[in-house]
């Protein structure tokens, strides 16, 4: 009698159900919000020019899951985790939150050293590249998505790019809109051409749910 490991088959039924490319574009939706702030920083403020961004995330997000509901998930049908999956997300969130907290501590630190005159330090954009690069490292082992570590290879070191040609007098704002910019147009490129491979290579089923359970 041929064994089947279930928590492959579990990771299987995770890999086709959450790495479709949708949350990549979602994520450049993110990244793009950093250059679009800065850009809009001058004129409406620190607050309100985030503000005016959130609509776009609201429905970008919004837009994802109306895609996922009626391309997705009638090709790859819809999987209840079992306990491994759940303890798994479960550490993941709450090591996105404390990356978070500690983004936000961070955060306080490079405002003081930056308000103190210390901007050749390069408190603030080593600070911002520590923070997403550990958030995408996190993210990447715990949901076992390999090109998310790149991302925040990419993003890290596009803040310190982008903080060098600022100080050389070759960019603006910092570099966020050249720098961010670029990330989320490659990010967003990279979901599409996944979401489309998916796509292509799977066809709709029936209605019955999909469903993979991991007791381990």
């Amino acid at each position: 009698m041929q064994r089947i490991d279930l928590k492959v088959v579990e990771r299987s039924a995770f890999k086709a159900a959450v790495d479709t490319g949708l949350w990549d574009v979602f994520i450049a939706a993110l990244v793009a919000m950093l250059p679009i702030v800065s850009l809009l920083g001058g004129t409406l403020g620190d607050f309100w020019s985030p503000v005016v961004f959130l609509p776009v995330l609201g429905g970008t997000y919004l837009a994802i899951r109306f895609v996922q509901e009626r391309v997705v998930v009638p090709r790859v049908g819809q999987v209840r985790w079992g306990s491994y999956r759940k303890a798994r997300l479960k550490r993941f969130t709450v090591a996105m939150l404390t990356v978070n907290v500690v983004a936000l501590a961070l955060g306080g630190v490079a405002f003081i050293a930056t308000q103190r005159g210390a901007e050749e330090l390069w408190v603030f954009p080593a600070m911002l590249s520590v923070v997403l690069l550990v958030g995408f490292s996190f993210a990447s082992y715990s949901l076992n998505l390999p090109r998310l570590f790149l991302y925040g290879l990419l993003l890290a070191g596009g803040s310190l790019i982008g903080e060098a040609l600022f100080r050389q007098g070759r960019v603006s704002h910092h570099g966020f809109p050249l720098v961010f910019g670029t990330a989320a147009l490659m990010i967003a490129t990279i979901g599409l051409i996944k979401f489309a491979l998916v796509v292509r290579s799977t066809r709709p089923v029936s209605d019955e749910a999909s469903v993979v359970e991991d007791d381990d």
